[in-house]
């Protein structure tokens, strides 16, 4: 016979019980190293757990803000929820958008009710009715009885039913803010004392067991008996959602939304849906991860039933009325885990902590909830979900790089610019949080599960020294694209497809090996306003472009991340970094240039036109679009511009903003993140920088000092054995500004979208004054 160790410390929730049962699980070497690395304060969770050994987390997200209505008021509330479901909090983001576009929702609460559901048991059919009207005819003293053991817990209802020799008694209560059950088992258990006792006086010769739940209350269970007469808060939400909010925000429109929608119900019905909602659980079990919620509700909370309406004419309509039931919503505001420090700190954030607050809980879950299912409905409609799920491209490969790559033989064999690596004996791993990914990084990691971004270690030496060096892993251009894909389908799904149909002529092909080539090539001849390249590791049949450079303490430097902040941007830093990006220039003249192609916007052009449409349309300012409409006119001759001034295209950086130049002490630039790299003018590095260190009333004369110098640089090093015009010089600067704001601008406000960047507008500002400036002068009389 198996001899069953006993757990030590069983039920016990002390320091000193739960180091007994991490030594007991290390002995049986069950490695917990992670669960027990923990913050949580014991003694606060006593009463809510056993046999404490630590912790997992889930990551919060921020959703909001959600245009709530309360008593004639308006208010914003912001929610946190805890999902590992990725694109969760964008969907629900998105849905609270159309909320808040569409004037904010009504919502209302029903009722609150709990149950218990205990069996009486007797021997016969007579003594069964005998006990029913015994219970039937006492109410009032079990009432008074139940009560008795509670503050707040008052019964409502007092049901019985007989089946064969068994009374089955629904007690019905009302608790207040707390959710319940425990509540109402403490007051029904008491009752049942009661009645057993009483009917033993005046019945002694009948026998009667009895047990305190006979399943009937369907406790953490769907029930259509609760969903008609109640269970939990039942709480409805509704918004009228325009036509114009619709087709804007979900890409959809009011006949697409509501043709399919009485086929799908009729279909859920013959199959025997309970009720009818598309993903209301990903909302209620995230808000109620976060709050400290009993997660075993999640399931019977969930039984959410969506309706929709037309607006008007429902063969032309206006808009849609969607409204969400929650019939069974069992949550608390007080009880259960709501004391626990970090959910209560949630409910805080929402304002339902404590008293009084249920019901505004309810109504405030009930509006996320239907934020979730307008945007996950949308998305259906619109194709954005499909396009979510499409396959493009080649499987990923089953052989990614990992950390256990990393060994001190390759570094040695890597690290060519390190002078000492071939005496490496050592490396440690570490997390800099300082560091944070690109936009790019960033784009690829919701496709991609292989390592990709920064991984910074600590290489030690024979002698005893160190040194911090960090580890870039490049995404494919093709997973960059699948990236961009999935992010523009939120946007729009014809944007996705054009987006894939010319992603050959995107200055994202090549991008994991463009970087590599630039770095290594300005650190063979001498460039220093660079991290220090050490070396590079390649292999493209495991998917592996590795570039292994200096790290950088961001909290050494001047600047990091400065893109926000014009005023930090002196003239005298702005010129330090226009003269050593200008020589960037001249060094990469002679590097391979296969990898780079010309970027031209004619050859992707119905994706440039896409993307000025949605941003005149949707973006920009009124006061800007005649502007754009004339910029995006002019794409299809910008190629017949271009080539009058060609002579002037080099390697630039195509993406040379303070976003990827960080200034070390003493004024010194630092430029990385060369990944989308292309011939072009340079002129257009030098724009894109001022677009963003200029502020929006920028001085003309400022302007004109920045680019006379850079055109005394240029004509310093013009390859051409004529001489750089002016008019040349400048004819190549408004081709540039216009190609930054169709190809770049346009990708910023449109992707604003979805995810503002707080940049985009000033930068648009700034660009179409700079390109106003520009065309002023290219009137001038050529002596003037």
């Amino acid at each position: 016979m198996i001899d069953f160790p006993i757990v030590p410390g069983r039920g016990l929730t002390t320091h000193s019980a739960s180091q007994a049962r991490w030594d007991f699980l290390d002995k049986l070497d069950i490695d917990i190293s992670e669960i027990k690395n923990h913050q949580t304060n014991i003694k606060s969770i006593q009463n809510n757990i056993e046999s404490f050994i630590g912790t997992t987390e889930i990551p919060l997200g921020l959703v909001g803000p959600l245009l709530y209505h309360e008593n004639g008021l308006e208010e914003l509330v912001y929610c946190p929820i805890g999902t590992l479901e990725g694109a969760l909090v964008y969907s629900m983001n998105r849905g609270v958008k159309v909320i808040c576009k569409s004037g904010g929702y009504q919502s209302a609460v029903k009722w609150q009710r709990m149950q218990r559901s205990p069996m009486f048991y007797v021997d016969n059919d007579v003594d069964v009715q005998i006990l029913a009207n015994w219970i039937n005819t006492h109410k009032d003293a079990i009432k008074q009885t139940a009560e008795g053991y509670s503050n707040h817990a008052k019964l409502i209802a007092l049901n019985t039913e007989i089946i064969e020799t068994i009374i089955a008694v629904d007690f019905i209560y009302e608790t207040g803010d707390a959710s319940g059950q425990n509540m109402t088992t403490t007051c029904t258990w008491h009752a049942l004392l009661f009645i057993a006792k009483e009917f033993a006086i005046e019945y002694p010769n009948i026998a009667l067991d009895y047990i305190i739940e006979g399943n009937g209350s369907s406790d953490k269970k769907v029930s259509q008996y609760n969903i008609d007469n109640g269970r939990g808060i039942h709480v409805t939400a509704s918004c009228e959602m325009p036509r114009q909010v619709i087709q804007e925000v979900l890409r959809t429109t009011p006949e697409q939304m509501l043709r399919y929608y009485p086929t799908s119900k009729k279909i859920t019905d013959a199959k025997g849906m309970v009720g009818y909602n598309v993903n209301i659980a990903n909302a209620i079990a995230a808000i109620f991860v976060a709050t400290g919620q009993d997660l075993a509700c999640i399931h019977e909370s969930s039984s959410g039933i969506i309706h929709f309406e037309a607006i008007g004419d429902p063969k032309n309509p206006n808009g849609i009325k969607i409204s969400v039931t929650l019939p069974n919503l069992v949550i608390g505001t007080v009880g259960g885990g709501t004391h626990v420090s970090k959910q209560s700190e949630a409910l805080r954030m929402i304002n339902c902590l404590g008293q009084g607050k249920a019901y505004r809980f309810a109504k405030i879950i009930a509006g996320f909830a239907l934020g979730l299912e307008i945007s996950t409905y949308g998305a259906i409609m619109s194709g954005e979900f499909a396009k979510a799920h499409e396959k493009l491209g080649r499987n990923k490969t089953d052989n990614w790089f990992t950390k256990s790559d990393i060994t001190t033989d390759l570094l040695r064999n890597t690290l060519i610019h390190l002078p000492n690596a071939m005496d490496i004996n050592q490396i440690d791993w570490f997390n800099d949080h300082g560091v944070d990914n690109g936009i790019i990084t960033n784009i690829t990691s919701k496709i991609s599960n292989k390592p990709i971004g920064f991984l910074p270690i600590k290489i030690g030496f024979s002698k005893g020294d160190s040194v911090s060096i960090l580890i870039k892993s490049k995404a494919l251009d093709s997973e960059v694209i699948k990236g961009l894909h999935l992010i523009s389908a939120s946007i729009d799904t014809q944007l996705s497809d054009l987006i894939n149909a010319h992603q050959l002529s995107l200055e994202f092909h090549n991008s994991h090996l463009k970087e590599l080539l630039v770095y290594d090539h300005l650190q063979r001849k001498g460039f220093t306003a660079m991290p220090t390249f050490y070396g590079q590791w390649i292999q493209p049949q495991r998917d592996i472009y590795l570039i292994l450079q200096e790290w950088i303490d961001t909290n050494d430097m001047d600047l990091v991340n400065a893109e926000n902040n014009t005023d930090v941007w002196t003239e005298e830093l702005i010129s330090k970094c226009l003269r050593e990006i200008s020589e960037a220039h001249v060094l990469l003249r002679d590097i391979d240039p296969k990898p780079f192609a010309y970027f031209e916007p004619t050859q992707a052009l119905p994706l440039y036109d896409k993307l000025m449409d949605i941003l005149i349309h949707e973006c920009a300012d009124h006061s800007q679009r005649d502007s754009l409409i004339q910029i995006r006119e002019s794409l299809t001759s910008l190629n017949l511009e271009s080539e009058k001034v060609a002579d002037q295209k080099t390697i630039i950086h195509n993406d040379f903003n303070p976003r990827n130049v960080l200034i070390r002490t003493g004024g010194i630039p630092c430029i990385y993140d060369w990944e989308l790299a292309v011939f072009d003018f340079p002129q257009r590095d030098i724009l894109e920088f001022l677009s963003f260190v200029l502020p929006a009333d920028f001085d003309d004369q400022t302007f004109w000092n920045h680019i006379k110098r850079h055109f005394k640089k240029m004509q310093d090093t013009h390859r051409s054995s004529d001489a750089l015009s002016w008019e040349s010089y400048l004819t190549a600067s408004k081709v540039a500004l216009k190609t930054f704001i169709c190809c770049r601008v346009s990708f910023y406000e449109v992707s604003s979208i979805v995810a503002r960047y707080d940049f985009s507008q000033r930068i648009l500002t700034v660009s179409l004054r700079m390109l106003e400036c520009i065309e002023q002068e290219l009137r001038k009389p050529v002596n003037a």
